[in-house]
């Protein structure tokens, strides 16, 4: 595999940030007035899921009768307030991002979530411009696991999706990188980490765990 890999694209949530917590918490903000509650187990199985395809579990599992229009608009507004908390990227990542630009290696970001989540928590954690490109749903037809955000993302950094590496976390992220045809690492450094996936090409726990020799042939 050495040699291959001529650019790395990030997923947001649980790889460049600790974001799941805020989201969990803000379905059950949303959720409070019903009188349900997303359980860490529920949690686990929307992990990654685009807003639509998330809610649609959530409206299915409690029997929720309203338009998903409605919890669209009350979960942005309770997701965009919880985001005014100050935040950090996970240990690691700036670095990393550091060494990649060091390197001339072309970074971009797919992430599942909308643009104006995207936007202000890149803006929060200080990585404005830290990425070539950033796609998000807003942008594609289709979100993860397809692999329309990923080969979006390779497109416009200029690079086959074959050539590119993707840090992911979550079943749904590794599933729509490979099905764009990249290499897939699982992150394992959030608090809501997965246990190892089979199906992903590479498992590291924290980012100093990764060996840049796997990106070798784009150092040369």
């Amino acid at each position: 595999m050495t040699g291959r890999y001529r650019a790395v694209i990030f997923d947001l949530d649980g790889v460049i940030w600790d974001g799941e917590p805020l989201y969990h918490e803000a379905f059950n903000v949303v959720l409070a007035p019903y009188g349900h509650t997303v359980t860490e187990s529920d949690y686990s199985r929307i992990i990654g899921l685009s807003v639509e395809a998330a809610w649609d579990w959530v409206r299915q599992h409690f029997s929720l009768s309203e338009s998903p229009a409605v919890f669209y608009r009350v979960y942005n507004d309770a997701v965009l307030e919880l985001m005014k908390q100050p935040r950090e990227p996970l240990p690691g990542v700036s670095e990393l991002l550091a060494r990649l630009k060091a390197r001339g290696i072309p970074v971009g970001l797919a992430s599942a979530s909308l643009r104006q989540w995207v936007d202000t928590t890149l803006g929060g954690l200080g990585l404005n411009g830290a990425f070539a490109t950033t796609v998000t749903a807003s942008e594609v037809e289709q979100s993860k696991p397809a692999p329309d955000l990923y080969v979006t993302a390779a497109e416009r950094l200029g690079v086959p999706p074959g050539e590119c590496l993707a840090f992911e976390d979550t079943p749904s992220g590794i599933a729509s990188a490979k099905a764009a045809g990249m290499f897939a690492v699982q992150v394992r450094a959030g608090s809501t980490a997965l246990p190892p996936l089979p199906q992903a090409d590479m498992v590291i726990d924290k980012y100093a765990d990764f060996d840049l020799s796997v990106l070798e042939g784009a150092v040369r």
